[in-house]
């Protein structure tokens, strides 16, 4: 029975990722809120990752961040996104927005791991733009309780 239920998933997960799309993903996120322990001034972040999409909800990326602080610093950067099953609504009718939670992590000189929250706008079929709030959580003092605003087009 386990070779069973194995096989029956692994055939469900093959035929999910061979339907998914794999997109650039390029995102800019400013600081609003930063602890007065900071020990660097780091202003903004730009993002830029390959996103793949599952048909059902899900969603991973990987890929570079710049941070804009006393100097530039380059990072890492992985997560995940859980959207709705079907758009929360549509605007006019014909743009779907799809609200969104995630998880992820800046691999910096310390570990920078936070969760997410968002709207996705499908502009078009093919063209995605985000809007997001992201909270860093880390021991480096740097990166630790910054809380940024966020704004994406995946394409």
């Amino acid at each position: 029975m386990k070779k069973f239920v194995t096989a029956a998933l692994l055939t469900s997960a093959t035929s999910a990722f061979a339907a998914g799309q794999f997109s650039p993903l390029i995102s800019y996120e400013r600081v609003y809120s930063e602890p007065s322990t900071v020990t660097s001034e780091t202003s903004g972040m730009l993002n830029a990752a390959i996103e793949y999409t599952f048909p059902r909800s899900l969603s991973v990326y990987g890929g570079v961040q710049f941070l804009q602080a006393d100097g530039t610093e380059t990072s890492a950067q992985v997560g995940a996104r859980f959207y709705t099953p079907s758009p929360l609504f549509y605007i006019n009718g014909q743009m779907p927005v799809w609200p969104y939670i995630g998880l992820g992590a800046n691999l910096l000189s310390h570990a920078a791991y936070y969760p997410e929250i968002g709207i996705r706008f499908g502009i078009s079929p093919n063209i995605r733009l985000d809007a997001f709030v992201k909270t860093y959580n880390s021991n480096d003092l740097d990166y630790d309780k910054h809380a940024t605003l966020g704004i994406g087009l995946s394409f």
